[in-house]
């Protein structure tokens, strides 16, 4: 639906909208205070650049989640001081039901899978759904005049869209949403719920072929370079997370390095750019490995020199860590076949 209908039925509900069409340019500064969290005394249960194979096409998991412990309604609160600047009110999308804020820093947060709108805005919403049905409406608020504060409700967490349990789907983008950041470099962190957690490295594929890892074992590769991909998570109670950073070590030398901190919305759509083949997420199992090669320029891909070693045998390091400040190390040999 276009946003200019739903102005026209704002108009005629005597809902009032101060629509401004002058540009103010925002430039994201230096954050001055880390974010609150949207879900009081919570813990993460999914991570930045995951993989996701839930909707029309494989994709990155764009944000982070917070549980809402299995419960539907629970509060869902803006992280800092802005203004409403959007609301999606559809059940079957991906994202379900979402409200976006924009915040005087310049950054837009989004939250989604919500079960219901903070009341309101679900007037709004129910007003829209009985004028146009069980459609997907969007609703652009072009001025700053719906104002948020910090810590308030703006919704209720659901699982709309392809949520399989109840949970809070939180993002952080750029005002112009052309890029996504890891949410974990804005919040608070210290006001996580504390949850055991360390990283652990499952098991490698190289050249095509899948081992268990196994410390300071020896592997055999045949092409010109060893082609690596590794299975390795933040294990956090039951969760399964992926990381944040990964360091690839050819006897000494740093060969591949990357960082998972920043997603253009042209890549949303191509995880296999990270992500090997053999990755697998369903409802019960997410195997996920992280290819360490690549014949492209990627923006997360900080140190890529893989090929510019040709010996028939290598000490491999591998060093990861996440966005709780965990580090793992692990080392291996792989030998020409």
């Amino acid at each position: 639906m276009e946003v200019l209908e739903v102005r026209q039925f704002l108009y005629r509900f005597k809902f009032v909208l101060f629509v401004s069409f002058l540009f103010i340019a925002f430039v994201p500064s230096l954050l001055v205070a880390l974010y609150q969290l949207p879900v009081d005394s919570s813990y993460i249960t999914a991570t930045f650049m995951e993989f996701r194979s839930t909707g029309k096409v494989p994709h990155f998991h764009s944000g982070i989640d917070f549980s809402t412990f299995l419960k539907e309604g629970v509060p869902i609160k803006a992280v800092a001081n802005g203004f409403v600047r959007r609301l999606e009110i559809d059940l079957d999308n991906i994202y379900g039901n979402t409200i976006v804020l924009e915040h005087l820093d310049g950054y837009r947060t989004l939250y989604a899978h919500l079960s219901q709108f903070a009341e309101k805005y679900e007037k709004l919403a129910n007003m829209l759904r009985e004028e146009f049905g069980a459609k997907r409406i969007v609703v652009e608020f072009l001025s700053d005049d719906w104002k948020v504060s910090a810590g308030e409700v703006i919704g209720y967490s659901g699982k709309t869209g392809e949520a399989a349990q109840p949970h809070c789907h939180f993002e952080v983008r750029d005002k112009e949403e052309k890029n996504i950041y890891d949410p974990m470099d804005f919040i608070d962190k210290s006001l996580l719920k504390p949850v055991q957690m360390e990283i652990i490295l499952k098991s490698l594929i190289i050249d095509g072929k899948e081992y268990s890892y196994s410390e300071n074992a020896t592997y055999e590769f045949s092409g010109t370079y060893p082609k690596i991909a590794v299975e390795t998570y933040t294990e956090l109670a039951k969760n399964l997370l992926g990381v944040k950073e990964i360091k690839l070590y050819f006897s000494g030398d740093l060969v591949y390095h990357i960082i998972l901190d920043r997603l253009p919305m042209e890549y949303w759509e191509k995880p296999y750019s990270l992500y090997d083949e053999r990755t697998v997420m369903t409802a019960l199992i997410y195997r996920g490995y992280y290819k360490l090669y690549s014949d492209e320029s990627l923006p997360y891909i900080k140190v890529n020199r893989v090929k510019d070693y040709n010996m028939s045998s290598y000490k491999v390091v591998l060093e990861m860590s996440d966005a709780f400040g965990n580090v793992g190390k692990f080392s291996f040999n792989v030998q020409r076949r």
